[in-house]
């Protein structure tokens, strides 16, 4: 065991690099249109029924966020 106190340690933030996509499923939560991306984000909203990472069909249309790093 060692003697040291059991603090959480911080979150580190993830440093993206710009240009870099990602892409997040909107759960419905109001209306996408007022989705406002993180400071530094570009955001489009995509109504889709292909997934945009694996590029799979789904089984219905789904929104999706897709943000790019600044």
């Amino acid at each position: 065991m060692s003697n040291q106190t059991s603090h959480p340690r911080p979150r580190m933030a993830a440093i993206y690099a710009p240009g870099t996509v990602r892409a997040r499923r909107w759960h419905g939560d109001g209306d996408v249109r007022g989705y406002r991306p993180p400071s530094g984000w570009v955001a489009i909203a995509d109504l889709t029924d292909i997934h945009p990472i694996s590029g799979q069909h789904l089984p219905r249309a789904v929104w999706w966020i897709i943000e790019t790093k600044q």
